[in-house]
């Protein structure tokens, strides 16, 4: 699998992990078929640096207009700022969407390093990122 993603989004997701620091940044990837055609900026209720989770409203209103404009959810991202940009446990235990790409951004030293992976009953597997003008 590879997911495909636009150069500015990905800016959009670096410059939202940025942001957040030193607390984790999240939020949802949109389009079809693994290309992502929008990013949603999600709050990350925990603010914490070594966890996420969504505020359930602005997901809910993210759910909703998904569907108004004819898009899926192709994937979730958030940030590790202080480690590398490998799922964690918790990250795990979060993956309730099998069919969804998982990116994470690390900002280890303020460099990006950005990878995304498939979790499927526990399982983790790295996929693709093509990158897009």
């Amino acid at each position: 699998m590879t997911l495909v993603i636009k150069k500015n989004h990905l800016d959009e997701i670096i410059s939202h992990a940025r942001e957040e620091f030193p607390t984790e940044a999240c939020g949802i990837l949109a389009g079809k078929d693994k290309k992502v055609n929008k990013v949603y900026r999600m709050t990350n209720i925990e603010k914490n640096p070594m966890r996420y989770f969504m505020d359930s409203k602005e997901q809910f209103k993210v759910t909703k207009q998904l569907r108004y404009e004819g898009l899926e959810m192709v994937g979730i991202y958030h940030s590790h700022p202080n480690v590398r940009p490998y799922p964690s446990s918790h990250d795990i235990e979060l993956a309730f969407y099998p069919e969804s790409s998982y990116m994470i951004v690390s900002l280890i030293n303020n460099i990006p390093e950005v990878r995304s992976f498939r979790i499927v009953d526990e399982v983790i597997k790295e996929e693709k990122i093509k990158i897009e003008r």
